[in-house]
């Protein structure tokens, strides 16, 4: 088959109107009021936010979203009814001084209706405060989490994202067929599961992103407050039932070539014009997988070099607050052996795990081009139940698994030991080199993202997995953990974001009131 099929199509059309609109979009653009952002403190800003995404440790598209969330979070709890209403103007100012947008970007209609998203939240916020029958940390985060992802979708268009990922959606329901999953969800609700967890996968969306876009797919608004509430418990209890979670797996083993196709959408301007022509299109298509090797290999430098700060600041702080404090108690000095080793030790365990990492080669890239060309210009194709079913492996392999990792924890503790640790210094670095398995384990998984065709393992990477792959586990539990108590990151937010935002809003003020002064001078 040469010619499109039926959602090959129906994404072309779609790009071709997000394309016409971001050009009728860009003409108005050009003759609109733009705001223009004076202030004092950008390059302050700039670097403590450099400093606190270091801390989070998250990905850098939701970067945007998370400051956004950030701003609204602190704004809420000094319940200034004046301040909210015009919020939108103050955000802009944080926003820009920070470096998150350009000067000179955004328009006066849109801070309003920024403001006024904030102020139909700040209503539901305050209504929802009052019912005891909800726990109040959840209702504060189902607010924040829509108003968030609403402003940050006014700031930043997301209509060739809503093309892709509809487009994704309709060839996976086709793929993976619903029966094969459960027999005792409702269709509706294994929809919502498969849209989730293509968010999940192939955007790599937070739980924000995908309850926001859940409820504008079921037309609920905040402006409904029941029906919002009753959506939202809904939506928490399908982001933790196990259909996600098996749906999330498959999409990951089924999605290298949506990947692919996702980042061509985002890098040609002509993609929507290239799809009827199949041939070119492969080309074009294989250059990209080509390129996106490329890109991911540096990618992943970036962001070795993020998690060594994000480890390293982690590091000095739990140091200051228990190592020295502990050996001065314990010992009367500072043990200098084992906060060194503890706070250099982890990140350039970090450095070498990069090293084994190997990009996928010519055979990847071969049945990349033949899933995309089956996927746009091919039949129906529905995976079969044991293509969707994990592998099993038997008790024998898990006890063996047990028993070598146990042995593995215990040889490192043993040297721990022999260079003078104590239980306190062991707890830290086996704390510390777990979140750096983790996070090198993520890293792998940015090359997986892109394989067909797995990679054979060799000696090195055989005895990496062998090695690493019982702190990864320790470490995907802390991270679990600490994701939902950041306790850098509130310290952050608490000694110096919350100060220091709060003293450059009142010089901002007082520059101002300055101006009025001088302007009043005649």
């Amino acid at each position: 088959m040469t010619t499109l099929n039926h959602i090959g199509q129906r994404l072309a059309a779609s790009l071709l109107a997000a394309k016409q609109w971001e050009t009728a979009n860009n003409r108005e653009l050009l003759h609109a009021q733009k705001v223009n952002i004076v202030g004092a403190g950008g390059a302050l800003t700039a670097a403590y936010e450099q400093l606190r995404n270091a801390a989070e440790n998250t990905e850098e598209h939701l970067l945007l979203q998370n400051a956004i969330k950030r701003f609204y979070r602190q704004l809420f709890v000094t319940r200034d009814d004046a301040l909210i209403r015009t919020s939108g103007n103050e955000l802009a100012v944080e926003l820009t001084l920070a470096g998150y947008i350009p000067n000179d970007s955004l328009l006066r209609s849109q801070l309003d209706t920024i403001s006024g998203l904030a102020v139909e939240h700040y209503k539901a916020y305050e209504l929802l405060q009052k019912r005891r029958s909800l726990a109040s940390d959840k209702t504060t985060s189902w607010v924040l989490d829509t108003l968030a992802v609403q402003v940050e979708s006014i700031l930043n268009d997301h209509r060739r994202d809503t093309a892709f990922i509809d487009f994704a959606y309709s060839y996976l329901m086709m793929l993976i067929p619903e029966e094969a999953i459960t027999s005792r969800m409702r269709t509706e609700d294994y929809s919502a599961a498969l849209y989730a967890a293509i968010h999940k996968s192939l955007l790599k969306s937070d739980t924000a992103v995908i309850r926001t876009t859940l409820l504008m797919r079921y037309g609920v608004s905040i402006k409904h407050l029941e029906e919002y509430v009753t959506y939202n418990k809904q939506i928490d209890n399908l982001l933790v039932s196990p259909q996600v979670d098996t749906l999330l797996h498959i999409v990951d083993r089924q999605g290298a070539p949506l990947r692919i196709i996702r980042r061509m959408i985002e890098d040609r301007a002509d993609f929507a014009e290239l799809l009827p022509r199949r041939e070119a299109f492969l080309d074009a298509f294989e250059k990209q997988v080509n390129t996106e090797y490329s890109r991911i290999g540096k990618r992943i430098n970036r962001a070795i070099i993020r998690s060594v700060i994000f480890l390293i600041i982690t590091k000095f702080l739990i140091g200051i607050a228990i190592e020295v404090p502990y050996d001065i108690w314990a010992h009367g000095k500072i043990g200098w052996q084992p906060l060194l080793i503890n706070l250099l030790f982890p990140p350039f365990y970090m450095i070498a795990l990069r090293l084994t990492h190997t990009l996928p080669g010519f055979a990847n890239t071969s049945a990349l081009i033949d899933r995309a060309d089956t996927m746009l210009y091919g039949e129906r194709v529905v995976l079969m139940k044991k293509q969707l079913a994990d592998r099993g492996y038997g008790p024998i392999f898990s006890a063996i698994y047990a028993v070598t990792s146990l042995v593995i924890f215990g040889a490192v503790m043993w040297v721990l030991l022999l260079l003078g640790f104590s239980l306190v210094h062991i707890a830290i670095f086996l704390v510390f080199i777990s979140a750096a398995s983790f996070l090198g384990f993520r890293l792998s998984r940015l090359i997986r993202e892109l394989e067909v065709v797995r990679s054979s393992s060799n000696g090195m990477t055989f005895v990496r997995d062998l090695i690493y792959l019982p702190f990864v586990v320790v470490g995907r539990w802390m991270s679990d953990k600490y994701s939902k108590l950041n306790i850098v990151t509130i310290i952050l937010d608490m000694l110096i974001e919350l100060p220091l935002k709060t003293v450059l809003r009142l010089v901002r003020q007082w520059g101002a009131f300055i101006d009025d002064r001088k302007d009043r001078i005649t």
